[in-house]
């Protein structure tokens, strides 16, 4: 319900009104407040929504099934409105995103662990480690293999 202040407040202004002109300015006023408000509401809505996306690509990167248009059902959103909303609150895609937390956990697996390439490939959210090494060269300029090897002798 309305509190006591606001019904008050809307009487000062009903008082203060004489003319169609002040009325009209006021009413203008009203409902820019109201618009503003609005949109508040809805880019708060949008950013708990991405928010709550992003935490979830976090906990389960490594799924290779993790598609954007589950995660966009899951949210009730589109998933054209899903991709947009996400690339403006994150700034950058929803798959750029996933590809850069992928490639990043490979990374530190290949320099903490002695997995075989398929394992870390597996690990990291990829069912082919073909197309992950494939992948991996072109985000890191060098194989896995390479990566590990460097990376092993303190040359990263």
């Amino acid at each position: 319900g309305q509190s006591a202040a606001e019904i008050q407040e809307i009487e000062e202004i009903l008082q203060r009104v004489t003319t169609v002109e002040q009325m009209r300015t006021e009413l203008k006023q009203i409902i820019c407040s109201a618009l503003v408000f609005r949109n508040n509401q809805v880019n708060y809505q949008r950013t708990m929504i991405i928010q709550q996306a992003r935490a979830y690509i976090d906990a389960h990167y490594s799924d290779p099934d993790l598609q954007m248009n589950d995660l966009a059902r899951k949210f009730n959103l589109s998933p054209g409105h899903f991709s947009t909303v996400f690339s403006q609150e994150i700034g950058e895609s929803f798959r750029d995103y996933l590809n850069n937390l992928r490639i990043n956990h490979a990374k530190e697996l290949l320099r903490t662990t002695n997995m075989k390439c398929a394992e870390v490939a597996y690990q990291s959210g990829y069912n082919d480690s073909h197309y992950f090494s494939t992948f991996f060269k072109k985000k890191a300029g060098m194989t896995p293999q390479q990566f590990r090897e460097r990376s092993q002798t303190g040359k990263d």
